[in-house]
């Protein structure tokens, strides 16, 4: 903080860059986006590799942001035929690419096959007659891993449950394709990881399952690709009943305990350690290990900084704060937790319970519920924290464009993407649809 009260990163306030760039605004922190990196690559001791990385695309796929954790050394995942293409377009090796998803696309699988990627991670069963004849037709054998779901992980489109047999069926026709190489488990439970019991609970699934594969296939894994879903620690769900009590009352949202999550470094030895001692047990070569993040890596790089447009009198007093950024620009915010500081005041008590809403004509653009903050006035910048998790591709041009997006370096400010036109909006349709004369 700065000693009038400004947010600030890197010595430069918050607030004062909507002067040059507008409101609402993206402000990427690159210092903390490498010192996430640093921390997954931690492990990583004595030139030995313990735990290989690859970002989640679809959390933040910003160019600029993806070319710094590239340069840094991380991988991409990617789920799509554009996420792929994107990878690529960027310079990263086809052997730095995980590719996942449950709707892969043929010309995806072709390009995927063509170019020899790391690993194709195969959804459910059905997708394996489109790989093995893509591959026939290519004359390729590429390595391939089948998704599973583990207890209390993502089910229903995800994976094929690692208790029931499904898993196994998969993995065993994979391998007696003659023409798919099976390299991998790849293993995404979803949601918001935070305690050492749950890791070591879907990591042990995980590994019961690679043992069975060792024992009645003979093949010994090559990879086993934990996904991501470690938690943001200033970040959690709303649940039903948190969110009723302060929409009637505006009591405020109850704030998680960062001490009570994983942290980084905590969350890739926790994995790596069960793995290498379930394997030197055996006496068996350890397979690579992969990790996938997306909310751990970019969720707390990025603050979405907007500005009080107008007060609205209500009851419970002081009412309503309208923004110039909604779920239009924060959707996550509908069904997430996350800290909302009063950027140019942050000095002042937060006496005041505020509900924010945002700028669209929509009863459902409410951001906050009931929000801490001081007696604020038009104007005013707010800073929507942890927004470098699906805040920009969740975003819509509902009305208004989009906003730019900046990295803070230090005290250099680099544009990353403009800010949307209206005409950037219609540049796609189409004006004259008239039947001719």
């Amino acid at each position: 903080m700065l000693p009038g009260g400004d947010l600030a990163s890197g010595g430069v306030s918050l607030a004062s860059l909507r002067q040059k760039w507008g409101s609402p605004l993206h402000v990427v922190l690159a210092e903390q986006l490498r010192r996430n990196v640093r921390e997954f690559l931690a492990i990583n001791e004595g030139g030995r590799i313990r735990g290989e990385v690859f970002y989640s695309y679809k959390s933040n796929p910003i160019p600029g942001v993806l070319r710094v954790l590239h340069d840094l050394g991380i991988g991409a995942e990617v789920i799509s035929e554009y996420e792929l293409w994107l990878a690529l377009k960027l310079g990263v090796p086809a052997d730095r690419i995980v590719f996942n998803g449950p709707a892969k696309s043929l010309a995806s699988v072709r390009n995927a096959v063509a170019r020899d990627i790391l690993l194709l991670n195969i959804n459910h069963r059905e997708e394996i007659d489109v790989v093995v004849s893509v591959a026939r037709e290519l004359n390729r054998r590429p390595s391939i891993g089948v998704r599973v779901a583990t207890s209390g992980g993502w089910t229903g489109q995800f994976g094929l449950p690692a208790g029931t047999g499904e898993a196994f069926a998969a993995l065993k026709e994979v391998h007696e394709s003659g023409i798919l190489e099976l390299a991998a488990i790849h293993c995404h439970v979803g949601g918001m990881v935070r305690s050492r019991q749950h890791v070591q609970s879907y990591v042990g699934e995980v590994l019961a399952l690679a043992d069975r594969v060792k024992t009645e296939l003979g093949v010994e894994l090559a990879i086993l690709d934990f996904g991501g879903s470690l938690a943001t620690p200033t970040v959690t769900n709303i649940t039903d009943f948190d969110r009723k009590v302060a929409m009637a009352f505006q009591a405020p949202l109850p704030v998680p305990q960062p001490d009570a999550s994983l942290g980084i470094p905590e969350y890739v030895r926790c994995v790596v350690e069960q793995v290498e001692n379930h394997y030197a047990a055996q006496k068996r070569p350890c397979p690579r290990i992969f990790f996938e993040p997306g909310r751990a890596m970019t969720g707390n790089t990025q603050v979405l900084v907007a500005s009080v447009l107008s007060l609205k009198a209500g009851e419970p007093k002081p009412g309503w704060a309208i923004l110039d950024a909604g779920i239009n620009l924060a959707e996550s915010a509908r069904s997430e937790f996350h800290q909302i500081f009063p950027a140019s005041r942050m000095h002042e008590p937060r006496s005041c319970q505020y509900r924010l809403a945002g700028p669209i004509c929509s009863p459902g653009d409410v951001i906050s519920w009931s929000a801490s903050l001081p007696e604020l006035a038009a104007g005013d910048a707010l800073a929507i924290m942890d927004a470098g998790a699906y805040f920009v591709p969740f975003a819509t041009s509902f009305s208004f464009p989009q906003p730019p997006v900046v990295m803070l370096d230090g005290a250099v400010v680099k544009l990353l993407r403009r800010a949307e036109s209206f005409e950037d909006i219609i540049a796609l349709d189409e004006f004259d649809c008239r039947p001719p004369d």
